[in-house]
């Protein structure tokens, strides 16, 4: 944590001479460009907000593993909370319209805390927090402005081109494949880095079972659940030498290295309310002995807008539970 401290305010104190918004300015930006766009729905995450929470365990797969990392979560099973979610800050965003989903999980083996936060997206539309907060803010102005942003932005443009031949299938969330989209570090006993992204893959096929309505997906679910289990397997791409690690928005294509390196297996789910998820604050530059966050300008950004989503969202839960005068 204290790395990911001292970048945050490394990148504060010397911003980028190409922007003149740092990177402070811009995650807040950005969470203000979400509550524009959707609106405010009182104690709940401004990005992600509809949702629910699961617990799960963390079951060691490949040893292979093992040799480029001394993280303890790849030798022993550990208990997870997690949740699933819809992107964006609707409150009701419809189960059954094709969209774009995340899943978070945190476990802490031997005291060590580890978040690993995934979506559904192939890559990131824009490699620095200022873009980000500009499409945004392009975003919460309407379809005239995003055009704008695009005409001038090539990162973009390549992502809407890549995300719009996508597959619009209606999948659930237990049926989907997630990414980290950033970067991490797994760090051996030597202090070595080895790049690394993680991707989600359901092991067997997960199908909508039940009639799609705009709230089925926790139902549904739980039905897979009951007839079928749930498991995702957890698989590792390892960075190749010549592979771009600070930027999100370059895939990684061609032959890599890929080990499985554990099994997410779902015991239970439960809504917001009733599950132990609701409080975490999922930011994936929170992490223990054997792994670090990359460098991304991402990342940094990250920590502060999640940092921001939650004292507000903490905030107006102390204030809704409080008895009116």
């Amino acid at each position: 944590m204290l790395r990911v401290i001292s970048l945050v305010l490394c990148v504060i104190l010397f911003p980028w001479s190409a922007y003149a918004e740092s990177v402070d300015e811009a995650a807040a930006s950005i969470v203000e460009s979400f509550e524009n766009m959707f609106g405010v729905t009182e104690g709940k995450r401004r990005n992600h907000t509809k949702g629910f929470c699961f617990e799960a365990e963390f079951i060691p797969a490949e040893s292979a593993i093992r040799s480029y990392t001394v993280s303890p979560i790849f030798t022993q099973t550990s208990r997870v909370v997690g949740r699933l979610s819809h992107s964006g800050g609707n409150d009701t965003a419809a189960d059954d319209k094709p969209g774009d989903y995340g899943l978070a999980i945190r476990l802490a083996p031997n005291d060590n805390v580890y978040i690993i936060s995934a979506n559904t997206l192939d890559f990131f539309p824009v490699s620095t927090p200022q873009a980000f907060a500009e499409l945004m803010r392009a975003k919460a102005k309407g379809k005239e402005a995003v055009e704008a942003f695009a005409a001038k932005n090539p990162e973009f443009q390549a992502f809407k081109a890549h995300h719009s031949k996508r597959d619009k299938t209606l999948r659930p969330f237990e049926g989907s494949t997630y990414n980290s989209i950033n970067s991490f570090y797994l760090i051996d006993d030597e202090g070595k880095r080895t790049a690394v992204r993680w991707s989600f893959v359901p092991t067997i096929e997960q199908e909508v079972v039940l009639a799609p309505t705009s709230d089925f997906f926790f139902e549904n679910m739980q039905a897979n659940l009951d007839a079928k289990g749930i498991v995702w397997d957890i698989i590792a791409t390892i960075a190749n030498d010549d592979d771009v690690i600070d930027n999100a928005t370059i895939p990684w294509k061609g032959d890599r290295q890929k080990i499985t390196v554990a099994k997410l297996k779902i015991l239970s789910i439960s809504t917001d309310q009733d599950g132990e998820c609701d409080t975490i604050n999922f930011d994936p530059s929170v992490l223990g002995e054997g792994l670090e966050p990359s460098e991304d300008p991402l990342l940094a950004a990250r920590t502060i807008a999640y940092a921001i989503s939650a004292g507000k969202r903490l905030s107006e839960k102390q204030k809704l539970r409080v008895p009116a005068d």
